[in-house]
């Protein structure tokens, strides 16, 4: 990735805009290429030994901490909804709350 394009990724992240990359022509073309190199199948269902339609690539370390990753194949995988919900949206194990119960 070119400098020009890392410091582009980070003033979005600093802008809150990150929506303007997931739009973006590098973007949309890395996410088709990955979806088709994994035949559209979500790798994490695949390792249980399911077979479940991808229909989203996701970024292994997060965009908004290690935008440098931003376009690292090796940081990305392709996931289906269920998937993707989950990563975003599920109690992480751990404390719930500031007295750590």
């Amino acid at each position: 990735m070119t400098e020009e394009m890392l410091n582009w990724i980070r003033g979005l992240i600093r802008d809150n805009k990150v929506h303007e990359f997931y739009t973006s022509p590098v973007w949309r073309r890395l996410q088709v290429q990955i979806l088709k190199e994994n035949h559209y199948e979500c790798e994490r269902c695949k390792r249980k030994g399911l077979v479940v339609k991808a229909t989203t690539v996701h970024h292994k370390k997060y965009l908004r901490i290690h935008p440098e990753l931003a376009l690292d194949q090796d940081n990305l995988e392709s996931i289906c909804e269920r998937c993707h919900y989950d990563e975003h949206h599920r109690k992480k194990p751990g404390f719930t709350n500031e007295e750590r119960w």
